[in-house]
């Protein structure tokens, strides 16, 4: 097409608004082609681009093929394409396809049946309103450890919308050992909250479950909201501890429950708790040594939450 307008210009008949109604071509690009007097485009000015359009669909599909390699860092992903470039030319080019390096969510680790069950969750209390769930007792036990570190941060390469892609999950599961805290509430009221007492080698079950929350503190905290809620409705999760012997003191205590599909804390709020005390216990108490410490810390913290925060 540049030959030709370059031959309708040479020709001398036309003028530039004539020739861009012939040929289509815009004014400004016949107007160049007259005074350069050739029908090439001008040279590009500049180094050119280390990558083409090629090597970015590669980087695509290559971040995108596994699990593995949306957590690759940039250095990694260079090695793995040969590719001649820099850290941040790489990075460049992938938020040029949409990517960003961003920490992934953390969620539990969740089987086939697991998302089944989280399913019929759902849809059996989805219209429930708050005060539907004001009624609930939730409770729930954590595990505290001295020395305990931050978890370290997860980054994956993913695009807008792609949070929860499976690809993109820091999948985790609950931790195990150290010693056991349990603690319970309910819309605007804190519950009680305390260590499990142990013997040395001795580990929690059932009977210990039993005799130190179900048929003390909980039962005390149940018949306390029914002042205010007639049938206050208890959460607890599908821990083997819940079950044994606990399956008969429940049935005898005629409370109300409600089924918590397993593999889901969470679904459970008090998991906020839980996560705000370990975070203090990372930025301002993980030199404690001292088991007998740590449990006065976690104790003072959970005494001093309010009602209404």
């Amino acid at each position: 097409m540049r030959i030709r307008v370059l031959a309708l210009i040479e020709g001398g008949r036309h003028t530039i608004r004539e020739i861009t109604t012939i040929t289509g071509v815009p004014k400004s690009t016949v107007h160049d082609i007259k005074t350069r007097a050739v029908a090439t485009t001008k040279p590009k000015l500049g180094r050119p681009k280390k990558l083409s359009t090629y090597d970015k669909r590669r980087i695509g599909r290559y971040i995108t093929k596994s699990r593995e390699n949306r957590r690759e860092s940039p250095e990694s992903i260079i090695k793995a394409l040969h590719l001649n470039v820099c850290p941040n030319t790489l990075m460049s080019a992938i938020r040029e396809l949409g990517y960003t390096r961003s920490v992934a969510r953390r969620r539990p680790l969740l089987k086939e049946l697991d998302f089944k069950r989280r399913l019929k969750f759902a849809r059996k209390y989805k219209n429930w309103t708050v005060e539907d769930w004001r009624k609930v007792i939730f409770t729930d036990e954590m595990s505290i450890k001295v020395g305990q570190e931050r978890a370290s941060l997860v980054f994956v390469w993913r695009k807008k919308g792609e949070e929860y892609h499976k690809d993109c999950i820091n999948e985790r599961k609950r931790s195990t050992g150290g010693m056991m805290f349990w603690g319970a509430f309910r819309g605007g009221k804190m519950g009680p909250g305390l260590f499990f007492k142990l013997e040395q080698g001795q580990k929690i079950n059932s009977t210990v479950y039993r005799d130190q929350i179900l048929l003390g503190p909980l039962k005390t905290f149940v018949e306390e909201s029914r002042s205010g809620i007639p049938d206050p409705i208890v959460m607890e999760d599908n821990a083997p501890v819940h079950k044994g012997v606990c399956n008969e003191a429940r049935k005898k205590l005629n409370w109300s429950t409600y089924e918590h599909p397993p593999n889901s804390p969470d679904l459970n709020p008090i998991e906020h708790i839980w996560a705000y005390i370990k975070d203090q216990i990372t930025r301002y108490y993980s030199h404690i040594t001292s088991q007998t410490e740590m449990r006065r810390v976690v104790q003072e913290m959970w005494d001093n939450f309010m009602d209404t925060k």
